[in-house]
């Protein structure tokens, strides 16, 4: 574990009381030079506007009362969004809180509570220890606490806060689970809203107790003439097209939304049971947290919630027999009724247009009398919103960046300039203040408790399972502390050894990383994935030789070297250095 940093001399109490979990109080006379950094989240359990603009006076005062100076705010949902306690890799302010503390762009992390990180009892445990590890102090404005993490017993008190943090979480959800249920089975509203239909609020006096659907006049006659005209033949992208040109109000997406029509929605709608009368839910399980992250899983049937609500019928069944008729026959052919494909290209799916922010697809073109796959527009060809007509040879955009990757990222310059930060990072650490005394202590009692334990075994006839698996979990224990032993006493030859090691592992990782893309283009996707820190944007230019893309975006190759030391940020991080540079070239 990394020390804490010598400047960071707050007189704490020599005790941690047993009210205060894994937290001891600070006493008044703390380092008034100390940089202070606010991070604040809205949880999806408040739904207040005010939510930010509380924890962010509160986290003020606190500091202010310290003598701290306020260094950095990182406020997740300044935009207006929530996000749940159980999301750690779609959250952005997070990361780059995470990236300031480990570049110690702050001294103090200033919080209202352990919720504010996350709600999962294991990721946040490693999230704060991570924080503590880079050198960083974490406080909770709410209780004046310090988070602690220095042995086993403030490690364990530090997980049960967040246990009952994850426990909670959990119970909530459920309640959420139980109220939405009770609704659907009534018909009601349990979310959001469907094209075609009027939220209408059900009031009992001045209480809103629910909210009920009813048909909105005008979006049913758009819902009756997609139904024909795509039961008559038309396709999805002539109707789209007719519809943006006309101005047709499209359905409303929130902040995913670009105010247009699209195929794949249309392709929902002419599927969507709810034009029959039928109200469906429980289809999906959206509540799932995996990896950090939120994802979809489809629910058996058996669990759906079907409500017959004939009132609400926009589409007759002999229309809507047709239209399925009709997908049913394009399913037979093996033909794709959406507009989602797997990704197969290199650059499918982190390449926007710049001009409409559409995406860039894959699509057949003309190369004298060949066809060829050519990257166009995906807004201009879908809905015929945007301009930029140019298109041009995959394989010849798809090497433009490949060279722009090899020669100004692959590259000796930053090799040396990735590993040089680890260096600084790998002397950073041998600087800090050793903790061997105190890990001796700790190996010398894991040692005589893995003794008591292997004479306890020996005692028996008969294994003892939990004597067995207490004794694996010491063993496991002590051969983590011996290795952190290690570590402190290296000495510095040691230090440049690791270095040594560590540049020829990175050395080999570039090259396979330059002939993977050159070779295979799916696995290059993946290279691109942790490669990009965002999308490439194709802008449409003119050139002696005709129109073509000047492609630009930024990457960074932190992530791409692929090595694990302590202080070197672990998977919740996107970014390790400040190599980042942008990726020009006509293609």
């Amino acid at each position: 574990m990394v020390s804490r940093p010598k400047n960071a001399d707050l007189n704490l109490n020599a005790t941690v009381p047993v009210g205060l979990p894994a937290v001891v109080r600070a006493t008044p006379n703390a380092n008034r030079h100390m940089r202070a950094a606010i991070y604040c989240r809205r949880s999806r359990e408040e739904h207040q506007i005010e939510s930010l603009g509380v924890q962010t006076e509160g986290a003020g005062l606190f500091i202010k009362s310290k003598g701290w100076r306020l260094n950095l705010k990182f406020i997740e949902g300044e935009d207006g969004s929530d996000t749940s306690r159980a999301e750690f890799k779609k959250r952005p302010k997070l990361i780059a809180m995470l990236n300031a503390a480990v570049d110690r762009a702050f001294d103090v992390l200033v919080v209202r509570d352990e919720t504010r990180l996350g709600g999962d009892m294991i990721r946040t445990t490693m999230l704060l220890q991570e924080i503590i590890d880079a050198g960083c102090r974490i406080f909770y404005y709410s209780t004046s606490e310090e988070v602690i993490l220095n042995d086993a017993t403030s490690r364990f008190l530090v997980a049960a806060r967040n246990f009952s943090s994850e426990l909670e979480r959990e119970k909530v959800a459920s309640r959420t689970h139980e109220n939405l249920i009770s609704k659907a089975r009534r018909g009601l509203v349990t979310g959001g809203r469907c094209y075609g239909y009027a939220n209408v609020p059900i009031m009992s006096g001045n209480i809103r107790v629910g909210v009920n659907y009813s048909i909105d006049p005008n979006q049913a006659e758009v819902i009756r003439e997609i139904f024909r005209k795509y039961a008559d033949g038309d396709g999805l992208r002539t109707i789209v097209h007719d519809l943006n040109a006309r101005g047709i109000p499209s359905p409303r997406a929130g902040k995913r939304g670009t105010g247009t029509w699209s195929p794949s929605a249309m392709c929902d709608m002419l599927k969507n049971e709810r034009y029959l009368g039928k109200v469906i839910w429980n289809r999906e399980n959206e509540g799932v947290y995996r990896g950090g992250t939120k994802l979809r899983e489809d629910r058996p049937e058996a669990e759906w919630v079907t409500v017959d609500r004939p009132e609400l019928r926009i589409i007759d069944d002999e229309l809507w027999q047709s239209v399925q008729s009709r997908f049913g026959a394009k399913k037979k052919m093996g033909r794709r009724t959406s507009t989602g494909p797997v990704p197969r290209y290199l650059l499918s799916g982190f390449s926007r247009c710049a001009v409409c922010g559409g995406p860039m697809q894959v699509i057949n073109g003309k190369q004298g009398k060949d066809t060829i796959k050519v990257y166009s527009c995906a807004y201009h060809r879908e809905r015929g919103t945007c301009e930029v007509t140019t298109r041009r040879p995959v394989e010849a955009v798809d090497d433009v960046v490949i060279e722009w990757i090899d020669k100004k990222l692959l590259n000796e310059q930053v090799v040396v300039a990735s590993l040089d930060e680890i260096r600084r990072r790998l002397k950073h650490r041998a600087e800090q203040p050793s903790d061997v005394p105190e890990l001796e202590k700790r190996a010398t009692k894991l040692k005589a408790e893995v003794r008591r334990l292997g004479e306890a075994l020996l005692s028996t006839d008969q294994p003892l399972a939990t004597v067995t698996a207490m004794l694996a979990e010491r063993e496991s224990q002590l051969r983590d502390v011996l290795a952190r032993i290690a570590v402190h006493q290296a000495a510095p030859m040691a230090l440049d050894l690791e270095t040594r090691r560590l540049e020829k592992e990175a050395r080999a990782r570039m090259a396979d990383l330059r002939g993977m893309l050159q070779r295979n283009r799916q696995e290059g996707r993946k290279v691109l994935e942790k490669l990009l820190t965002g999308p490439l944007l194709f802008t449409p230019i003119q050139t002696p030789q005709g129109p073509r893309f000047q492609i630009s975006g930024e990457a960074n190759v932190g992530n791409m070297l692929g090595i694990s030391i302590e202080g070197v940020p672990n998977e919740i991080r996107t970014r390790v250095t400040a190599l980042k540079g942008p990726c020009p070239g006509p293609g």
